[in-house]
């Protein structure tokens, strides 16, 4: 990657690294805030993520098929991936796509 391409805030932290790799260089990672880090929301939004795994086993208890979650979930990240790289569709067009495959073959 080229420094030209980083954001300004990683640029200004750039550090020549030491011989033997002195041609290259390296993150200068900030401080740690002195009064330490606030957790407090975090563990919120730990436990809220903890609940709805929960939730997800138990709705995958009741499928015939438990993996009909983790297809889609795997689904909806390829159609996330696939905007980034400017291929444009929606989870639903993937799933009929999927589900016509399954019936042909």
């Amino acid at each position: 990657m080229k420094r030209t391409e980083l954001s300004g805030g990683v640029r200004e932290r750039l550090v020549r690294l030491p011989a033997p790799y002195e041609h290259h260089y390296g993150v200068l990672p900030l401080p740690l805030p002195e009064e330490g880090i606030p957790l407090e929301e975090i563990a919120a939004l730990h436990s809220q993520a903890q609940l709805a795994l929960g939730q997800t086993d138990e709705i995958a208890r009741s499928l015939p098929d438990p993996y009909q979650i983790s297809r889609i979930l795997s689904r909806r990240e390829a159609v996330s991936s696939s905007a980034m790289e400017g291929t444009h569709s929606t989870l639903d067009e993937l799933l009929i796509a999927d589900e016509d495959d399954d019936q042909a073959g």
